[in-house]
């Protein structure tokens, strides 16, 4: 298939997973790209393990960033934080089996740079770092 908007993409977008807020969450992490409006709101809760055990995500955008966001929750659900800290833009590309051209990668990785801010805001006021 030559098209960004595979099969994977389009349920994610029409039936977005992990919608909403949690009543709880430990790191929470927003990303707004003037560019092109996309907007996501990602929270995490973790467990006593520190592995994610819920996570949420809200955001208004393009289809790409959207589905993103939805699969990336997935994606993350058991990850520990060192794990999360280790995710490469690769690896979420990789995730959406698409082919996404430069020009909407930003889009795609949306979800992976609201974790990002997330985790180190978490790291600096929880862990010391």
């Amino acid at each position: 298939m030559n098209t960004v908007y595979t099969e994977t993409i389009l349920d994610h977008y029409a039936h977005p997973r992990n919608w909403g807020r949690l009543a709880a969450p430990d790191i929470v992490a927003d990303t707004d790209d003037p560019s092109c409006g996309d907007q996501v709101h990602l929270e995490l809760s973790l467990d006593a393990e520190g592995r994610v055990a819920q996570v949420a995500f809200e955001g208004e955008g393009c289809m790409i960033s959207m589905a993103s966001a939805s699969l990336f929750t997935e994606r993350v659900m058991g990850k520990r934080l060192e794990e999360l800290e280790a995710l490469t833009e690769e690896e979420v590309l990789n995730w959406l089996d698409a082919p996404i051209p430069p020009t909407r990668r930003r889009c795609a990785l949306s979800p992976l740079t609201a974790l990002r801010a997330g985790l180190a805001a978490y790291r600096r006021a929880f862990a010391g770092g």
